[in-house]
């Protein structure tokens, strides 16, 4: 009964205001449903050419690609395991490229068991295929493809000019050439994570602020070459920077912590944890000027002492996430 009062809706109600709201899970089940009933052809009409939200908690398996690319359904946002990525590598080339013609978020993960297999592995290709089918990409988060060069990367920066948030973490290979290339290309981007990228250095930070400068979230964690010249640029160039981890950024001085309290007064997020030339007079900076901290990390800063904590937390008294 409930198939048949479906079935009446207008297409564009259908569509629009009913399916939108569904997952692919509920799709599924709708389909399996209907598989030997009479308004099953209609139903196939109806649902063709519908654009999901998606899922980045569910992966983008083999079977589920090539059963939402032959009835024409359209996920804004997919995730992509390297364990699965093999199996559908000849599919996107091949028969259903269509179905990154909406897709907006991707999300590419690796896996440690498969560091041995090459066939499991998500490559340059696999990010060449999404630039040039993606090119309305809003978001791309990439996490221990340690497979990926800057060539795939630079690829993505070519042709989704429309990018406003970028993680590569613990992609190795990365390097400044394609995020210098992301950053003359992408002048959109608002929210960029480098974290375990450890050959980033200052060169291509600098670029960045000076193309990017919307940016708002920067994550540089581990990133052990970036000196104050990186946070000295940001933070001059993108003032309205929310938030910064510098986490085992070693060779960060109270230089960019000074710049950093007298540009950025909207900061909301800064992790500081084990940058361990950091001293009083500029945490003291910091918390006079930056009152509007929420989450505050000084976690293993050996040369702070009590007129740090003092300062901050008589001044920042919207914390409420600390480590000293």
């Amino acid at each position: 009964m409930m198939i048949e009062s479906m079935m009446k809706l207008p297409d564009d109600m259908f569509r629009q205001e009913l399916l939108p709201y569904l997952t692919v899970d509920d799709i599924l089940k709708l389909d399996n449903a209907c598989m030997n009933h009479k308004y099953r052809l209609q139903l196939l009409d109806k649902i063709s050419g519908v654009i999901l939200l998606g899922d980045k908690d569910q992966s983008m398996k083999a079977s589920l690609f090539k059963w939402l690319g032959m009835r024409r359904i359209y996920l804004i946002k997919m995730l992509m395991l390297e364990s699965d990525f093999n199996l559908t590598q000849s599919s996107i080339e091949n028969d259903y490229v269509d179905q990154f013609r909406y897709t907006q978020h991707v999300f590419m993960r690796g896996s440690i068991r498969d560091i041995f297999d090459i066939s499991l592995q998500i490559t340059d290709r696999t990010l060449q295929l999404t630039a040039e089918h993606c090119t309305g990409l809003q978001s791309l988060s990439l996490s221990c493809c340690r497979y990926l060069t800057n060539s795939g990367l630079i690829t993505i920066s070519m042709h989704c000019h429309e990018l406003k948030s970028l993680a590569v973490m613990g992609c190795h290979q990365i390097t400044n050439t394609s995020i210098i290339s992301m950053s003359t290309h992408c002048t959109g981007l608002q929210s960029l994570n480098l974290g375990c990228c450890y050959e980033i250095i200052d060169a291509s930070i600098i670029s960045m602020s000076t193309h990017c400068t919307g940016l708002q979230s920067l994550n540089l964690e581990f990133c052990r070459q970036i000196r104050d010249a990186s946070i000295i640029s940001i933070s001059t160039n993108c003032s309205g920077l929310q938030s910064l981890n510098l986490d085992w950024c070693h060779m960060i001085t109270d230089v960019s912590i000074i710049s950093i309290s007298t540009n950025c007064f909207g900061l909301q997020s800064l992790n500081l944890g084990r940058c361990r030339q950091i001293i009083d007079a500029s945490i003291i900076l910091l918390s006079t000027n930056c009152t509007g901290l929420q989450s505050l990390n000084l976690w293993n800063c050996h040369k702070l002492t009590d007129d740090s904590i003092i300062s901050i937390s008589s001044q920042c008294t919207g914390l409420s996430d600390s480590r000293c």
